[in-house]
């Protein structure tokens, strides 16, 4: 498991960051086990918005992956 980014960088996880995460923690995420991780913000933001969260909603995300999509429901 890779530890969670700085709180500030939750959301902003592109492609150079992650890499450069999971080099600083000697992760390699190995793509035929399923480990991919949506790296397009735009698309993320598209799923937080169309979920409509409130904070009366309980969201269970499987594979949570790097933690980004979490930030952003979080925040709603």
């Amino acid at each position: 498991m890779v530890p969670a980014p700085p709180q500030n960088m939750a959301h902003r996880q592109t492609i150079s960051f992650l890499t450069r995460r999971f080099r600083e923690v000697g992760f390699e995420p190995v793509s035929r086990h399923g480990q991919n991780f949506m790296i397009d913000m735009n698309l993320q933001g598209i799923l937080v918005e169309a979920a409509q969260l409130t904070a009366d909603d309980i969201v269970l995300e499987v594979g949570t992956g790097t933690g980004a999509l979490t930030a952003l429901m979080a925040r709603e």
